[in-house]
């Protein structure tokens, strides 16, 4: 019965989350349509919404860079002339900070702002329109293939879940014998 118990707050401690999006941090823009941004900084995460008029989508570039524009959130962008596009050197909101065992900002897509997808191009391709999620989620990388390894909204392992990790895998380990 012990065992069960530690393999179930294991299998708990290992779910993912989603971001709540229960309320707007702020918006820029004005405008019929409206798309939002996701910054999850591993134990806070921020929404934000940008809105424009007309019926072409903007770019991720414009949706991130104008909620910079208009507030407290800080963009830290470095232009690369050679690939045309921005690139992210730091996100900052406030007094947020980003947690010790991330290495880089992942970029995310969605379409609800509960399941995200890596995105297939950089910020400055990526065409936003009316009600879609842009991500960004500062967490590991693989060392093997640079995939960053945690969506907006997934849960950060705290040192407790990973001791129940390490205790469970010990169980099993001394059940087998």
């Amino acid at each position: 019965m012990y065992l069960k118990k530690v393999v179930f707050l294991v299998m708990v401690a290992g779910i993912a989350v989603s971001t709540a999006h229960a309320v707007l941090e702020y918006s820029a823009g004005t405008g019929a349509n409206e798309a939002f941004l996701t910054v999850d900084f591993g134990y806070e995460v921020f929404d934000f919404s940008y809105k424009w008029e007309g019926s072409e989508p903007v770019s991720g570039w414009t949706l991130l860079d104008e909620i910079d524009i208009a507030g407290a959130f800080d963009v830290d962008a470095t232009w690369y002339e050679s690939f045309q596009s921005h690139m992210i050197n730091d996100l900052s909101y406030g007094a947020a900070t980003k947690y010790d065992g991330g290495t880089s900002w992942g970029y995310y897509t969605s379409t609800d702002g509960a399941i995200w997808t890596s995105s297939a191009v950089g910020l400055d391709l990526r065409q936003v329109s009316d009600g879609d999620w842009d991500g960004w989620s500062w967490g590991p990388v693989d060392g093997d293939t640079w995939e960053h390894l945690r969506a907006p909204g997934e849960s950060v392992p705290e040192p407790i879940s990973l001791m129940l990790l390490g205790t469970g895998a010990l169980l099993l380990r001394a059940r087998r014998r």
